[in-house]
């Protein structure tokens, strides 16, 4: 079983009270505009059959507190760019395999950077970090079946078959893994990076109705999983450095798609 805690602490300095709460209040003894970093512990390990825990969430709050956000602040606290994240992360992932509850495995540990960009580290991936960034677009789709009748696609699709369309306000996660570069500290060139996903995804989509204006949607139904495969396919061809690892499509927010490279290869 697996368990996952996040924790919120400040980016500049230790918290200073004797117990620290867990809000986006963040130190409530704080006197100053702070910024806060969200760090995230997933653990694994089998339920305690009286308590019903893998662990004590509490335990997970202060290995990230105490441990993890320390060693962020020395090694990236006064960078001003993202290339010394990656690498503090992974040594930040090393502390807390060895400060990790005794009932629990550490699996990752994921530190959010902002709304649209966060690194990860997995135990399972060895070397490498996963980077996450997230773009935006808005677009109009309608779902319907050419061979279907168009009273069989509203008993299907419901409103999402109107023959006019509807928009969404999609949101797109790129993931990939990769090693660090040595030199610049990065598991891909960022402004190569942000460039790729703009110019195959958000311009060619953004605005656009989909079933008219992008081929790929001529015969498709652009339903959020459709959409999510047709962006991993289009970004696996262009991002140059690094493992394109899962395209996740927000239609809403109560709905996603994601699209990796073992659906690819299921077909």
């Amino acid at each position: 079983m697996k368990l996952m805690r996040e924790t919120r602490c400040s980016s500049t300095r230790p918290a200073s009270a004797a117990r620290p709460v867990n809000t986006w209040a963040g130190d409530p003894t704080a006197d100053r505009f702070e910024q806060f970093w969200t760090l995230q512990a997933v653990v694994e390990g089998a339920a305690d059959p009286q308590t019903g825990y893998v662990c004590d969430v509490r335990e997970l709050d202060v290995m990230l507190r105490d441990v993890v956000a320390p060693l962020l602040r020395e090694y990236c606290g006064s960078a001003d760019d993202l290339g010394a994240v990656a690498p503090a992360l992974c040594r930040a992932f090393e502390a807390a395999v060895g400060a990790c509850p005794v009932a629990a495995t550490l699996c990752s540990i994921t530190f959010v950077v902002s709304p649209f960009t966060r690194f990860e580290v997995h135990v399972k991936d060895g070397a490498m970090v996963r980077l996450t960034r997230s773009f935006e677009f808005s677009a109009a789709h309608r779902l319907y079946c050419d061979r279907l009748s168009d009273e069989e696609n509203r008993r299907l699709f419901g409103k999402c078959s109107n023959p006019h369309g509807h928009g969404h306000n999609y949101v797109v996660e790129v993931t990939v893994c990769g090693t660090i570069d040595g030199a610049r500290g990065t598991v891909v060139d960022l402004p190569a990076f942000d460039r790729a996903v703009q110019e195959s995804v958000i311009l060619p989509f953004d605005h656009k109705n989909l079933n008219i204006e992008c081929p790929e949607f001529a015969e498709l139904n652009p339903s959020v999983e459709n959409i999510a495969r047709v962006i991993f396919q289009r970004l696996v061809r262009v991002i140059e450095r690094g493992e394109l690892l899962n395209i996740r499509v927000w239609e809403t927010p109560k709905t996603y798609a994601d699209y990796g490279p073992n659906d690819a290869s299921a077909g």
